[in-house]
């Protein structure tokens, strides 16, 4: 018999939790809704006015809310926002198919390490006027371009000065020696072809 994973005790430990929450949250709103009602003489309760009008409300909502809970074993299986109608069946797997898409796509990224091992890959192509330098890589795989981090060394190079041609990448940096190497972190467009 299989064991039950971590993932599910996490997440059925989160739903208790999310729970006891909710019902400490309805516990303080309805202690609120009760002093606002209550009074020490008889009949105990105030009339109903402009100041007890929404706590008198907020009670009935309730009432009828457990009422049919209890009852009629509600459940939620579908809904409908702007004429879009989706059952809950149905956005379970999509979250889990979601989950899934983003699980192959985070297993995707790319390191790749620039050292004197492989420099010759690595390109001077001009100078910047704060006496850096302008270098180009030819990567493996075609980045995303909003995915990729360039560090020379420790030190992560300015992503708004990354420019790109398919798996051509020029970025600024302080030195074209292999001194600090680099390191080029992103993620690749080809991501639903490994899959």
């Amino acid at each position: 018999m299989a064991q039950p994973s971590i993932a599910h005790h996490w997440c059925t430990n989160m739903k208790t939790f999310a729970l006891w929450i909710s019902l400490a949250l309805f516990l303080i709103v309805l202690a609120g809704i009760l002093r606002t009602i209550v009074e020490r003489r008889f009949p105990f309760v105030r009339d109903f006015n402009d100041a007890t009008r929404q706590a008198y409300v907020l009670l009935v909502l309730a009432a009828v809310g457990f009422f049919a809970w209890a009852k009629f074993d509600l459940r939620i299986e579908s809904f409908e926002i702007a004429g879009v109608k989706a059952t809950v069946g149905e956005l379970q797997q999509k979250v889990r198919t979601l989950s899934d898409q983003m699980e192959v796509f985070f297993k995707s990224k790319q390191i790749e390490v620039f050292n004197q091992n492989n420099w010759d890959r690595v390109r001077k192509v001009g100078k910047s006027a704060d006496g850096g330098v302008t270098l180009e890589i030819t990567l493996e795989h075609e980045p995303i371009p909003g995915s990729v981090e360039i560090y020379e060394g420790v030190l992560l190079m300015p992503e708004q000065e990354y420019h790109f041609d398919r798996r051509n990448v020029q970025f600024p940096a302080n030195t074209d020696k292999p001194q600090n190497g680099l390191t080029i972190k992103y993620y690749p467009r080809t991501v639903a072809q490994q899959h």
